[in-house]
């Protein structure tokens, strides 16, 4: 079974955006942790008295929760399948998407890449680059994408 296009460019965007979306999880958890602490001051709009309620407070905690615990899912899932790829993999998901979890490129990888912006770079560069076959690159690069969507269940 194939994964759909657009679900096979979703999750190549999510690896794209991965350190983002750990920051933003930082980010997150920092403003739920602070909320607690911090005093809800009303207003007066128009005469009245326009405070927030902890109603409000609760579901605007819930809602980021939810996101949180999304966006954990799915960095967990990219994280396990990059712990189980191989070295030849890892050259290969870190010359297309940038990303390395616990590992260096080698510094001649590093040289060969030095001034290309690997977003303007086609499947033949990126596999001349990794001194592969384009179709060893793109079996590498599917075998990750495929990876992390059957991680996520979207596969």
């Amino acid at each position: 079974m194939k994964v759909k296009r657009a679900t096979y460019r979703h999750i190549e965007a999510e690896i794209y955006a991965y350190h983002d979306t750990m920051q933003a999880i930082e980010e997150l958890r920092t403003d739920i942790i602070l909320a607690g602490r911090q005093e809800a001051y009303g207003t007066v709009v128009g005469g009245r008295f326009s405070g927030t309620s902890i109603v409000e407070r609760r579901a605007t905690k819930l809602a980021d929760s939810v996101l949180l615990r999304e966006m954990k899912r799915i960095t967990k899932a990219i994280e396990d399948t990059y712990a189980r790829t191989k070295d030849v993999a890892r050259r290969v998901i870190w010359v297309k998407y940038g990303l390395a979890i616990g590992w260096e490129p080698p510094a001649e990888l590093v040289a060969r890449m030095q001034g290309r912006n690997r977003l303007d770079m086609s499947p033949d560069d990126m596999a001349e680059v990794l001194n592969v076959d384009r179709a060893t690159f793109h079996r590498y690069r599917s075998g990750f994408v495929y990876g992390v969507a059957e991680r996520l269940g979207w596969y």
